[in-house]
Formats: structure tokens, C-alpha cells, sequence
């Protein structure tokens, strides 16, 4: 007698010889000498997730509607977005690395380095010699080099100094060292447990978040100022350790498309649409209703419509979001906003930013006008720092590597890799 169904045999994916256009078959993805082929809709997700980061550091003047305010203010949650992309992008393309893996673990470890510290080198460099002209002393310096400073608890220290934006490479760092040793898991639990594993995972991971969400409600640290060491900000926000949660998420998200997972077109554009609206209305809402939304707008808030997302943009590629994101103009902003995130604040003193609030125009268009100019500047600095600075010092780190090490080593090349 064949076994009723259930809520789970209908969420278990639809195998077939093919995956969605463009995603490559999975069973041969560890063996090519390049990773996965790009899901382009990823790539151009990430455009609007560093596009999001900006407007937050941008803002909007006092004058502007509050919900618009609360949305470019709410522009932080890229970040959160941009930890979960890199779970699953990283899984989709080395869903068979191990720590035992010799050569393809090294090449794992040289190719992310090569991938974000020249550039958050080059950013650190120019900033060290600012710092040095204007006689501003240099505040540990070491730990920025090494990209360790988020670890600290003093906020000038972890955030504040140098480049902003930086303390995030920190975390991206941290998971990449610990990807090697959760993949293995993750692909088990997708082999022993198929789909109910998998889904199992992710609800464990957003659980955590729910429970320190609660944790530092209840104790009182989710409104301490961001410079106390015990504050929501530090060990929610930039501390790494819960960001493991949103990169396994991703990792998990992973491995559903590893196995086969699709959705219906219909079904996929609804979803999209319907993520889109909860992210924009609660992001103008603002976090200031309850106890409990600062610390959860920190990352809980927004796991869940994220994966959603994510999930439905690689699984339908044909869906009306995943067609405007895989678009050349968002796909090409994608590749390059890895630079965008890293340069736009310490350029932003020199376009004007700090004079926003001063502008009054009762029409509005100026206001709004001065926002858009110094995102477009923005985006030009950041893609010139990608063509010049980011691709061809990655290049010319792995060629050396190749050159000392073994004609073996292959460049990777990782175009939907996300940095955050």
C-alpha cells in the first residue's frame, strides 16, 4: 500500500536530467576544473543588497517621509543578505570539499584570499596614509591587516576606525575558515536525511537566532549602546558567531538545488513578490515598536523571507524577479559590489554627504536629486576599484601561487561568489 502523503513528500523536489537554465548538472560541478556555472540571479541580488548598504550609509535628510527614512536607515539588512548568499553560492560550488581534500583545500583557502583581501588591503592602505597626513594616531592597525578586528569589543576598534564596512570581511573570513569543516555535515545530513535534513538544519539555525533574539530582549542588551561590549549591536550584529546561522542557511539552500529542487513559475513569482513586500514594509516600519525588533533586525527578522527569496530566484530562474535580477546592467553591478561595498564610505566625507540634512527644498528634487548623484559616484568608484584594483590583483595573487606551487593549480573564477 503506498504511504499517504504528506506535508513533506510535497516539499521533496522534482528530479529530473536537467537542472533550470542556467545552472549546471551537479554531479560533475567538483570534478570541472571551474566551479558551478553562475546563477545570475544571485549575482544580481547582490547588487541590491550593496546598493541597501550604501543608501544606509547615505541616509536621507530630516525632511524626507519617515517610512522612506526608516527604509534607507533599514539599509544594513544587505549585510545579513549578503552572509546567506555566500553560504549558498560557496556550497553550490565546492559542495564536495573536506578538510581532507589536500590540494582542492588549499586552493579553496588561496582563491577566497585572493578573492577579498587585495582589495580590502588597498582600501586599508589608502586610509593608513590619510590617517598618517593628517597626524591621526593609527588604533591597532594588526588586527585590521589581519582582518580580525570585528572580534574586539571596543567599537572603535571593531567598527568605527578605518573602513566601517571592513568589520564585515572579518566575518566573511571566519566562515570561510570553517567552511571545509561544515560542508561535510551539511552534504551528509542532504545524503542521509534528503530533504527533511536539510529543512531540519535551517530551522535549527533560524531557532539560535530566535533564541538570543529573546535572550537579549529579556536581559536588557539589545538597547545598550553599541559601544558597550555587552550591546545587541556587538555580538548579534558584527560578532561572526551568529552569522553561522544565515551562512548555513545558505549552505542548506545549496543543497536543495544541489537536489533538484524547482518551483513552478506561478508559484516562484508570488513568493518573490511576497518577500519583497514584507522586507519593504517592515524595513519602513522601522525597528522602534516593540523591545524585541531592534536585536531581531539585526539578522532573525529577515531569515526567513531571505531564504524564501534566494531559494525561489535559483529555483525559477524564469520568475519576473529572477529575470530583472539576471539582467546584464544588475548582473555586471553584482560582480563589482564587492568594490562598491568596500570603497563608498571612506569616500563618502569627499561627495557631500554629511551636508544632506541641510537641504530644505521644498519640492523635494533636490534632496533626492543629491542622494542619487552620490550613489551614482559611488558606483562609479566602485566599479573602477573592481576593473583596476579587485580582479587584476586576484589574478596576480593566484598566478604567483601557481607559478611556486604546481602547474595543477587552476585560477578559480567564482563570478557569483559573494564578499560581504
Amino acid at each position: 500500500m503506498p504511504r499517504p502523503a504528506t506535508w513533506l513528500n510535497r516539499l521533496r523536489p522534482r528530479l529530473s536530467g536537467s537542472l533550470p537554465q542556467g545552472i549546471a548538472s551537479p554531479q560533475h560541478g567538483d570534478q570541472l576544473p571551474h566551479p558551478r556555472s553562475e546563477i545570475l540571479a544571485l549575482t544580481g541580488v547582490r547588487a541590491a543588497a550593496a546598493l541597501a548598504v550604501v543608501v544606509h550609509h547615505i541616509g536621507l535628510p530630516a525632511s524626507a517621509p519617515e517610512p522612506l527614512r526608516n527604509l534607507a536607515a533599514s539599509g544594513y539588512i544587505g549585510v545579513p543578505l549578503f552572509f546567506m548568499l555566500s553560504g549558498l553560492v560557496l556550497a553550490w560550488n565546492y559542495s564536495s570539499l573536506t578538510v581532507l581534500s589536500g590540494t582542492r583545500l588549499w586552493r579553496f583557502y588561496l582563491a577566497r584570499i585572493a578573492r577579498v583581501m587585495p582589495l580590502y588591503w588597498a582600501v586599508l592602505l589608502f586610509l593608513v596614509v590619510q590617517r598618517s597626513a593628517r597626524g591621526v594616531p593609527q588604533e591597532a592597525l594588526w588586527r585590521h591587516l589581519l582582518a580580525i578586528q570585528t572580534w574586539s569589543g571596543d567599537y572603535v576598534i571593531g567598527q568605527a576606525s578605518y573602513n566601517p564596512p571592513g568589520w564585515s570581511i572579518c566575518v566573511e573570513i571566519f566562515l570561510y575558515a570553517l567552511f571545509p569543516l561544515l560542508i561535510p555535515v551539511i552534504a551528509f545530513v542532504s545524503r542521509r536525511f534528503g530533504v527533511a535534513g536539510l529543512v531540519s538544519v535551517m530551522v535549527f539555525a533560524f531557532a539560535v537566532q530566535v533564541l538570543l533574539v529573546a535572550l537579549f530582549t529579556a536581559e536588557g542588551w539589545a538597547h545598550l549602546s553599541m559601544r558597550d561590549p555587552s550591546s545587541g549591536h556587538r555580538w548579534l550584529y558584527r560578532n561572526p558567531l551568529p552569522r553561522l546561522s544565515e551562512f548555513m542557511i545558505g549552505m542548506s539552500l545549496a543543497f536543495l538545488l544541489l537536489r533538484g529542487f524547482r518551483l513552478r513559475i506561478r508559484v516562484a513569482g508570488w513568493l518573490q513578490a511576497a518577500c519583497v513586500v514584507v522586507v519593504l514594509v517592515v524595513a519602513s516600519l522601522g525597528p522602534d515598536h516593540a523591545d524585541w525588533e531592534l536585536p531581531a533586525f539585526y539578522g532573525a527578522m529577515w531569515t526567513v523571507p531571505f531564504a524564501v527569496l534566494l531559494l525561489s530566484l535559483a529555483a525559477a530562474p524564469t520568475a519576473w524577479l529572477s529575470r530583472f535580477f539576471s539582467t546584464r546592467a544588475l548582473v555586471s553591478l553584482g560582480t563589482a559590489s564587492y568594490a562598491l561595498y568596500l570603497t563608498h564610505r571612506p569616500l563618502l566625507p569627499y561627495l557631500g554627504k554629511d551636508r544632506l540634512d541641510l537641504l530644505t527644498d521644498p519640492s523635494g528634487w533636490a534632496m533626492y536629486a543629491s542622494v542619487a548623484v552620490t550613489i551614482g559616484l559611488c558606483m562609479l568608484v566602485g566599479e573602477g576599484a573592481h576593473r583596476l584594483i579587485e580582479v587584476p590583483a586576484r589574478r596576480a595573487v593566484l598566478r604567483l601561487v601557481q607559478r611556486r606551487t604546481s602547474p595543477r593549480l587552476v585560477t578559480e573564477r567564482t563570478p557569483s561568489e559573494v564578499s560581504a
